[in-house]
């Protein structure tokens, strides 16, 4: 994947991440959302599922309130990266394969360089930066 591609790819996942913290934080009215490839988020799985026939990638993402990744702008902690209590503990106990895409945010979130998306790979790169620590 070409560096400019995969920075798009970050900022559509960024944005995703945001929105969906964001209305967790502020509306909070459903457990879960559902966001398409192309960075719309969605309360109902059905709208959420008939947008992404339009896209190329069809995939639909689900998001769980109890599992939400809080971001927050580097600006807001002078450039270091501080993690939430959630952040930690999936980082500390929740390694799994289960846990794929909370984990790919907070891959995304830490800025960690992988050489693909696979749940394996950003587990790996996980475990060496919590050993980092």
């Amino acid at each position: 994947m070409a560096k400019a591609q995969e920075k798009a790819t970050a900022s559509v996942a960024d944005a995703i991440a945001k929105t969906v913290s964001e209305y967790f934080g502020t509306v909070g009215s459903k457990d879960e959302l559902f966001s398409t490839a192309d960075g719309n988020v969605f309360e109902n799985q059905g709208f959420a599922k008939n947008h992404a026939t339009t896209l190329e990638d069809k995939n639909v993402t689900p998001h769980n309130k109890a599992k939400a990744i809080e971001v927050v702008a580097e600006e807001e902690v002078g450039g270091a990266i501080t993690l939430n209590e959630d952040q930690l503990e999936l980082l500390t106990n929740g390694l799994t394969k289960e846990n794929y895409i909370p984990l790919k945010q907070l891959a995304d979130f830490l800025k960690l360089e992988t050489p693909d998306k696979k749940s394996e790979t950003i587990i790996a790169a996980l475990t060496a930066y919590r050993e980092s620590l």
